[in-house]
């Protein structure tokens, strides 16, 4: 029995050790590719005055970067969605000492509760407003165990499924806020590392701790999203309503999302994210173009990667998985 439970810890810690060296090896993989890429910036004009955005996680990272160009987008009309409403404060000051006419406000938004979402989803309704752009940008990385009010593991739920919630819920509006000449956008936020996901990683929750990776967990969230993105674009030409849906690899970003690595490691990245990784605004840029470039008007049911269509992992193109999933999500 000692030998057995001696034998399950060492295979568990391998299993973690090899959860971890993929997500690396792929996240090397594409920062030499990046590093010897130009960085595209590609020039966005928005022709139509006061459009509205809602930009998940906007207040810090890439979502204060993105927020902070849409505000200087033709009169754009951008909320920030996300927890802090101090760190929002913060950020809206920042943005309006640079620009005093931006358009920018806060709501309240936690994707770690479902509640939140669905209160969040009425709130914007009672404002009467449209709605042309939603940018599921907001996420965790690498974070300990832990479940949502909802009994979901937190990667599972706030990178992914709210984010889908939310999605689905604004669905409606989104259609209704479609004009004559301009589709309604969805962009979600996903990563390369994603190609280190199997489906099976995918799990709302985890029958032991034990049985958990942080790093499994946050590359599946990140090929759900993926995968949800074309089944929802398969579903949105379906119906043939001007709602696009894409996804895309912001690049390797220089954020605090790494605060949750062992210390071990984390030193490491540190020093090479502090010289090599992109900015959180060279990232956003390429979230900006999928969100408005004019090109990608009607395009729905992509992915890209440095403001160019690119190949994500076999598995996500899969129907089966695709459907698999989506029948898990109405499910949950």
């Amino acid at each position: 029995m000692m030998m057995a439970s001696y034998f399950m810890f060492w295979l568990w810690f391998v299993w973690r050790i090899w959860c971890m060296l993929k997500i690396y090896v792929i996240g090397l993989v594409a920062l030499a590719f990046q590093m010897i890429s130009k960085h595209n910036k590609m020039p966005v004009h928005v022709d139509e005055d006061g459009l509205v955005a809602i930009v998940t996680g906007g207040a810090s990272g890439i979502g204060l970067q993105i927020t902070r160009i849409l505000t200087t987008k033709n009169n754009m009309h951008v909320i920030i969605a996300c927890r802090s409403r101090e760190e929002a404060r913060k950020a809206i000051d920042g943005i309006k000492s640079e620009l005093s006419i931006a358009r920018v406000e806060y709501m309240h938004l936690d994707l770690s509760s479902l509640a939140s979402v669905r209160e969040f989803v009425t709130e914007f309704h009672n404002r009467d407003l449209p709605l042309n752009l939603l940018i599921n940008n907001a996420g965790v990385m690498f974070v300990p165990y832990s479940e949502t009010t909802d009994g979901l593991e937190e990667h599972f739920q706030v990178n992914y499924f709210a984010h889908l919630t939310l999605t689905s819920l604004l669905l409606p509006l989104l259609k209704q806020s479609a004009l004559d000449d301009q589709y309604s956008r969805v962009v979600n936020v996903s990563s390369v590392t994603h190609c280190a996901a199997s489906y099976e990683d995918i799990q709302p929750n985890f029958a032991e701790v034990r049985e958990y990776s942080p790093h499994a967990a946050y590359v599946a969230s990140k090929l759900a999203i993926i995968m949800a993105t074309y089944k929802l674009s398969e579903e949105l030409k379906e119906s043939k309503c001007k709602v696009t849906v894409n996804a895309l690899h912001p690049g390797v970003i220089n954020s605090d999302l790494y605060k949750h690595l062992h210390w071990s490691i984390k030193w490491v990245i540190d020093v090479i994210r502090m010289s090599f990784f992109k900015t959180t605004k060279e990232g956003a840029e390429s979230v900006v173009y999928v969100a408005l470039s004019p090109d990608l008007e009607t395009m729905s049911g992509g992915y890209y990667d440095n403001c160019k269509v690119a190949k994500s992992s076999s598995i996500s193109y899969s129907k089966a998985l695709q459907d698999d999933l989506w029948d898990k999500f109405k499910s949950l």
